[in-house]
């Protein structure tokens, strides 16, 4: 090897150091924003995969767009319901996933637009005569996720007498495996986490209904420090592009399936 060959390979390898050190300050000096999961989040918005060992969903989908990669890179941190508007009141977190008529403080915070809307329905492995009507039914069991307050439900759920039980769960999962083995007569869902999860393989052998009615309708939104507009505005103008672009509608797909209720046994399953 001559010393001109030799000198220009010791110079390529010094450029190519030369980038990845520029690139790894530049990744390192990419401002962090703190994203609290309400643990262990649920499809198909924000969900930890067991098998990439990471958390998907839309949300995380709708950070790595081209608007907002670039701009901050998000940390998501294990929180429940109940912590997180605490955690973001003291500066501990920027923001969370929620609906401004789920928040105990609303005026404390700052609301983005709407990210995907949030309908709920009653689930029942038998089928619907006709709409759920909660009086109806007041010697029922109905599975719940714990730390969720459902406002159609609570003043049942808090009577002494003639109530419907509250049945309290982890996650979406097992609720719906809760009521598949008959611990509870009915689940509270929203429609996107009930095919996230219902039509998992896991239930092959069950049926599952949907109520014709919605029982409940909220926005779900970002949940932003007081202090952070500029946050809000990146964000507001990242949604609009994610949903008129069709990317919201891709994301929903990949992570909640396109199966539609009721959900049935699957073919050769007694």
């Amino acid at each position: 090897m001559t010393t001109f060959q030799f000198l220009s390979k010791a110079f390529g390898l010094l450029l190519c150091l030369t980038a990845l050190a520029c690139g790894a300050d530049i990744k390192d000096k990419t401002p962090s924003v703190r994203f609290a999961v309400n643990t262990p989040g649920a499809a198909p918005y924000l969900y930890y995969d067991k098998n990439s060992k990471r958390y998907e969903g839309i949300v995380v989908d709708f950070f790595n767009s081209d608007e907002l990669s670039n701009q901050f890179r998000i940390v998501y941190l294990d929180s429940n319901r109940a912590r997180s508007e605490d955690l973001l009141k003291s500066s501990s977190i920027d923001l969370f996933l929620s609906s401004e008529s789920w928040i105990s403080k609303p005026n404390d915070f700052l609301f983005s637009e709407e990210l995907i809307k949030h309908d709920s329905y009653i689930y029942s492995t038998s089928n619907f005569e006709g709409p759920f009507v909660p009086e109806e039914n007041l010697s029922s069991s109905i599975c719940t996720r714990y730390g969720f307050t459902y406002p159609v439900l609570q003043e049942l759920f808090e009577r002494k007498e003639d109530n419907i039980q509250r049945v309290d769960s982890s996650s979406q999962y097992t609720m719906a495996m809760m009521m598949s083995k008959g611990r509870c007569d009915f689940a509270i869902m929203n429609e996107h986490n009930a095919r996230a999860v219902m039509f998992n393989k896991t239930f092959c052998s069950s049926e599952f209904y949907q109520s014709p009615n919605v029982v409940s309708r909220a926005r779900l939104v970002f949940v932003i420090r007081s202090d952070l507009n500029s946050l809000k505005n990146k964000i507001d103008n990242a949604l609009k592009h994610f949903v008129e672009s069709g990317q919201r509608q891709l994301s929903l797909e990949r992570h909640s399936g396109t199966n539609q209720f009721p959900k049935m046994q699957c073919q050769g399953v007694q």
